[in-house]
């Protein structure tokens, strides 16, 4: 959902991210566009449709994906609310900031294990963008998986690797500057972004908007303050997705090359 302009909100709230041109130019079998299990996944199919700054970006992740590398993991459920002086709430304040701290260390196998120990089927990769979120230079990886429709994102700093996991609906129509939206429901949406600081994720509220009420950095404003306030983060460009192919032979190929 989204604010009372219609085609404002045709712009702003996308359900999809774009796909490549590359892939919006070739006539794909629907085979093509099933997700794939990170075991069978063609590596060589992303750099023939990535740009060169994109593929090295997705490298530096193979040691996760291929080789099953620790990393530090956190997701929504551990994040702590702060205020505008990025300090813990209290009763009466608005929420400018989210911390998640990477606490907990585990791998890609432990972590499908546990989806199919809960009984869901094992996880699989349905589509893959590679972008600098925070503007620090380094590329991080997000992957949306199904069938539970998680978001995950792979951040690489001195030698370490750092997870962030997120429903889908929080993370939606991520743009060029940076700039995602979290939808807690029809009428209750967060335009935010995120940083990256030795192991901890910062994810700012910059608007929002909750059953007709209207916020900008945290303080009430009327519907057309907010909806020029959005627009000025409203870019119309969105980060690219690229749909996973399965290899041929269904063998993990491992990376770097030997």
């Amino acid at each position: 959902a989204a604010p009372a302009n219609q085609d404002y909100d045709k712009e702003m709230l996308q359900a999809q991210v774009p796909l490549s041109e590359w892939e919006n130019k070739t006539k794909m079998t629907p085979s093509f566009y099933e997700p794939v299990k990170v075991s069978e996944l063609d590596y060589d199919s992303f750099q023939s449709r990535m740009t060169d700054e994109e593929w090295e970006g997705f490298q530096q992740y193979f040691p996760v994906l291929s080789e099953n590398a620790a990393f530090h993991y956190t997701s929504f459920d551990d994040r702590e609310e702060l205020n505008q002086n990025r300090e813990p709430i209290t009763e009466g304040e608005y929420v400018l900031f989210q911390r998640y701290t990477s606490e907990e260390v585990t791998n890609l196998s432990n972590f499908v294990k546990a989806y199919i120990d809960s009984d869901i089927e094992e996880m699989m990769i349905d589509e893959i963008r590679v972008f600098d979120l925070d503007g620090d230079g380094i590329q991080e990886l997000i992957m949306q998986w199904t069938p539970v429709g998680d978001i995950w994102v792979l951040h690489h700093e001195k030698g370490e690797f750092y997870g962030w996991k997120i429903m889908y609906r929080g993370f939606e129509a991520l743009q060029t500057n940076g700039v995602y939206i979290g939808s807690g429901g029809a009428s209750s949406n967060r335009w935010m972004r995120m940083q990256f600081d030795s192991g901890i994720w910062l994810e700012e509220i910059l608007f929002e908007e909750d059953w007709g009420e209207y916020y900008v950095n945290g303080e009430p404003v009327d519907e057309d303050i907010f909806l020029q306030q959005v627009a000025i983060y409203e870019t119309e460009e969105y980060v690219i997705g690229y749909k996973p192919k399965r290899q041929e032979n269904k063998m993990t190929k491992k990376y770097p090359p030997s």
